[in-house]
């Protein structure tokens, strides 16, 4: 399905409403927000506010392929992927793949739950991301660094716009 989307274009697409959607977005000062700005059958794209100090625990995208572009300030990224050889805690073992601060236009592209990350805002200002997931994104995996899976969570949105 994924390679049906032509994924540059509809990013282009809602960068060129930013605009209008980008005053709009929860502001609640601390951690970061994910908002919903346009949803398919075949996928969805969100917008993610960070604000000072947020970080995500690493975590898959369930069964969504998902793609992302920097679109103001920077972000830092740690990429893991999963092994297959299970940990005598149970986990499936992670691999630190590498590690990037993304700065405007600049992203990532994850496939589901074997691709793994965690994503920083280590700077003063905020920064802004924009993503595609395809299928939409409705359920994900959170790890600690030994691979073991913590949690299985439930995708959510702080605000649901329609651009």
């Amino acid at each position: 399905m994924i390679a049906a989307l032509d994924i540059d274009r509809i990013i282009a697409e809602r960068l060129a409403e930013r605009e209008r959607w980008e005053p709009l977005l929860p502001r609640k000062k601390v951690g970061y927000t994910r908002s919903r700005l346009f949803a398919s059958d075949a996928f969805e794209i969100l917008a993610l506010l960070w604000f000072p100090g947020a970080t995500t625990p690493i975590h898959d995208h369930g069964d969504s392929y998902c793609a992302t572009r920097v679109i103001a300030g920077e972000l830092h990224v740690a990429r893991y992927i999963r092994g297959d050889v299970a940990t005598a805690a149970g986990g499936s073992g992670l691999r630190l793949v590498g590690r990037s601060v993304q700065h405007v236009g600049e992203g990532d592209a994850l496939d589901g739950a074997r691709d793994l990350h965690s994503v920083a805002n280590k700077s003063p200002n905020e920064a802004l991301s924009i993503h595609l997931y395809a299928p939409r994104y409705t359920e994900f995996g959170i790890y600690d660094e030994s691979g073991l899976r913590l949690a299985t969570a439930t995708a959510r949105y702080d605000a649901v716009l329609n651009f």
